[in-house]
């Protein structure tokens, strides 16, 4: 008889053992440039009347004050108003659970053992995240089915969760980004030698091979519930088993500078090094076909978090997000704190646009959405959520627009996305929520 413990002290160290080793240029190496998909989230809101362009028209504005540091970028971004979270409204939780389960996968939050804002107790999401379907169907050829990144994500509960594998699957983001790049580049684990590389990758297959022999028996032997619990560790397996024959088949080639150790990356003084280090390893894992689908979460929908290296140390975010508009000392910080994630966009952009890909750049190549949870802090308001959709010429987005909606639900908008990714669908999330692609997109 199997022994359930020594099972899974197998899986795990099995998976433990599995950093991901240097990748080439794949894509490059075949003249193909594939679509690929970033999230950016920022938390909190922010103020719309600073935000959306004043007056012009589709294709003549100006980005609102608090959307400044994007101005050289005006012609390869599309600011999106009117867009809401119509789905948000439904369901147990309060609005920043709300927000968070459906922002991505466009389905109900289900109800389970998190205290929300209006006395119910919510679960997670109802559905995968937008960018998780593009993996199940379209299947990368990439070593690492997509990234997600976090800069100081605190919480594992549903308002500090954005990317869902499926109905109330949360997948953590990495926060390290020393661990981060272990895992795209292989880091201290890179072996210089390859038949040394060579044999590791071996015995990993070996260790792999005995588990599916050791999980194939245990299947027999539990119950139904224990079973479908087993076939998600599976096909978990599976996937490391494809990332191990991906490893094993390419040769060496594309591996940045390792991101320098940080004493404490949770700490409030690191948080800007942080977002920086993320941003980086993000585009280099992009640049290096080790991923196509990643995201960037800068904190979570609470946000409790002082700018203290802005010397912004008086309040955190959420509370200043949340105070009331006539506050003016607390309003200027959390201006501040919102031009600074601006910046930080920005910065995700050039770095896109610097890295060449035929006759464009990686930003071409690139579909990027900024979002958040909520419209604005002080009011929880679900409507008019900003969206900020960037690059993606190669894939036929034109930017350089504003685009003005009226109580569009915001499915339309992940639909019109996955179109553009490369996947022929109508709909998207809960159906009751969703009419289409959205028009003029």
């Amino acid at each position: 008889m199997i022994d359930r413990r020594a099972f899974l002290r197998r899986l795990g160290g099995a998976a433990l053992a599995l950093p991901l080793l240097q990748l080439p240029r794949g894509a490059k190496a075949a003249g193909e440039f594939p679509t690929r998909v970033v999230v950016f989230y920022q938390p909190n809101g922010t103020k719309k009347e600073l935000w959306s362009p004043q007056g012009g028209t589709e294709t003549e504005w100006t980005p609102g004050r608090l959307l400044s540091p994007l101005a050289p970028w005006r012609d390869k971004i599309t600011l999106l108003d009117g867009v809401d979270l119509t789905v948000a409204h439904e369901g147990p939780g309060g609005p920043h659970q709300r927000g968070m389960a459906t922002l991505l996968t466009g389905e109900i939050i289900t109800e389970g053992d998190f205290v929300g804002g209006d006395g119910r107790r919510a679960g997670w999401a109802g559905g995968p995240s937008f960018d998780q379907l593009l993996v199940d169907r379209l299947a990368p050829p990439t070593a690492l089915s997509s990234l997600e990144l976090g800069v100081r994500v605190l919480e594992a509960v549903p308002r500090g969760r954005l990317i869902y594998r499926g109905r109330e699957q949360p997948v953590a983001p990495i926060n390290d980004p020393v661990v981060a790049y272990d895992r795209l580049f292989g880091g201290s684990m890179a072996e210089p030698d390859p038949a040394r590389a060579a044999d590791r990758l071996l015995r990993r297959q070996s260790v792999l091979d005995a588990v599916n022999g050791d999980f194939a028996e245990l299947q027999r032997k539990v119950t139904a519930e224990d079973r479908e619990k087993l076939e998600q560790h599976a096909d978990a397996m599976r996937d490391l088993e494809r990332r191990l024959a991906l490893i094993a088949e390419r040769g060496d080639g594309c591996k940045p500078p390792e991101p320098t150790s940080m004493d404490d990356v949770m700490a409030e003084s690191r948080y800007a090094d942080l977002m920086r280090a993320q941003t980086d390893l993000l585009v280099n894992a992009l640049s290096c076909d080790v991923t196509r689908y990643a995201s960037l979460q800068c904190s979570t929908s609470v946000n409790a978090l002082r700018f203290t290296f802005m010397d912004l140390a008086d309040r955190e975010g959420h509370s200043l997000s949340h105070a009331g508009d006539s506050t003016e000392a607390m309003q200027v910080q959390w201006e501040a704190m919102l031009t600074w994630y601006s910046e930080q966009l920005a910065y995700l952009i050039q770095q896109l646009a610097s890295v060449p890909e035929g006759d464009g750049t990686l930003l071409d190549h690139t579909i990027v959405l900024a979002t958040n949870e909520i419209s604005r802090g002080n009011t929880h308001s679900l409507d008019d959520i900003p969206f900020i959709v960037a690059g993606g010429a190669a894939a036929g987005l034109r930017g350089g627009r504003h685009l003005v909606y009226q109580k569009t639900p915001h499915n339309n908008l992940l639909v019109s996305l996955l179109n553009y990714a490369g996947l022929d669908i109508e709909t998207f999330g809960n159906a009751e929520f969703c009419t289409g692609p959205l028009a003029g997109l």
